[in-house]
């Protein structure tokens, strides 16, 4: 087996075994070494965001198999990183520093992490509801880089965000360790290209593309 993530024959059916039963990804092969940087594409109803939830662990496949290393997703979740696009319902504690400190009590991680994402040891006292949608977008990726996971998944990262704050985010995630591996869903192509170094394309819940983004 090769590379960090390892999709194969995955299907993931949502309310399977009901009336209500609806394909979201069919037999789906993908492999991810540590280090990537993809970009996940498609229209509304593509899957994109179901791969994105398969990739964090919160599903598991219906049919087929989806390993980070040596585990099951699901059974890794504590070595992944998820940022979804309302990244304030993620943000539960009411400073910069409680929300650091519920995902790693290292003090040195935790302004590593600050740092990456451009800001200071002196932005641990402010307000998560102080911040600019922006800025809460990159505290939420502060919080996740400072326990270190081997993989991040960011759901629609440039939404919502005017030009500054997307310039700053971008400069943020190109400045992350040549290690991290990083999966980006988003319905812009041209807002993320320069996210990834590799592009998947998704119709009706299967892979219908991969290459560069440019």
């Amino acid at each position: 087996m090769t590379g960090l993530v390892r999709l194969r024959g995955v299907s993931v059916v949502h309310n399977a075994g009901t009336p209500w039963a609806q394909p979201a990804l069919s037999d789906l092969d993908l492999d991810l070494p540590q280090g990537e940087r993809l970009l996940v594409v498609g229209t509304n109803g593509s899957g994109k965001s179901t791969l994105a939830w398969l990739l964090a662990g919160m599903i598991g496949p219906t049919t087929g198999t989806a390993f980070l290393g040596d585990a099951p997703i699901v059974d890794a979740r504590s070595e992944i990183g998820l940022v979804v696009q309302q990244t304030r319902l993620q943000l539960l504690r009411p400073t910069v520093s409680e929300e650091l400190a519920a995902f790693t009590s290292d003090v040195v991680h935790q302004l590593e992490a600050l740092e990456r994402m451009g800001f200071s040891g002196a932005d641990l006292r402010r307000r998560i509801d102080d911040l600019s949608v922006g800025q809460q977008r990159r505290i939420g990726l502060a919080a996740q880089l400072a326990r270190r996971p081997r993989l991040l998944v960011l759901d629609e990262p440039m939404a919502g965000l005017d030009r500054p704050s997307r310039v700053a985010l971008t400069e943020a995630l190109r400045d992350l360790p040549a290690t991290a591996t990083v999966v980006v869903v988003t319905h812009d192509l041209e807002d993320s290209a320069a996210l990834g170094t590799r592009v998947i394309r998704l119709e009706g819940g299967h892979l219908a593309g991969d290459g560069s983004p440019s």
